[in-house]
């Protein structure tokens, strides 16, 4: 993955690991297992977990090693600009990604991110 700015990572908690830069979080972290369900049942199983009303929805084909990608976009008003939900399946299971930027309402720099995810070595 792909990050512009400094980040500074934290210790890992219950596999999912933290960064943050200045104004900016991001969580990632192991998906589940999805070999026996199909493509559009596993939208909408993230889709129910994830919060309701998004701003958008984003879906696109992989490459590097990913097979496809979906991402979720929630705009707020406060001290969190917006949150983006992104997802990268790679041979059955999936990379879950949370970008929350508090200093910017500006999504590309996580966009950026969720699409730079590659698949490096076996």
């Amino acid at each position: 993955m792909e990050l512009s700015d400094t980040w500074m990572r934290e210790a890992a908690k219950d596999g999912v690991t933290t960064w943050r830069a200045p104004g900016r979080t991001m969580r990632v972290g192991p998906g589940g297992s999805w070999r026996c369900a199909n493509g559009a049942d596993i939208i909408a199983s993230l889709d129910a977990e994830l919060p309701p009303n998004p701003t958008g929805k984003v879906g696109e084909g992989g490459r590097d090693g990913v097979g496809h990608r979906a991402a979720w976009l929630y705009r707020q008003d406060g001290d969190v600009k917006f949150t983006l939900y992104g997802f990268n399946f790679i041979d059955g299971t999936y990379l879950e990604t949370i970008f929350i930027s508090a200093d910017t309402v500006d999504p590309s720099w996580a966009f950026d991110a969720w699409r730079s995810v590659s698949r490096s070595g076996d």
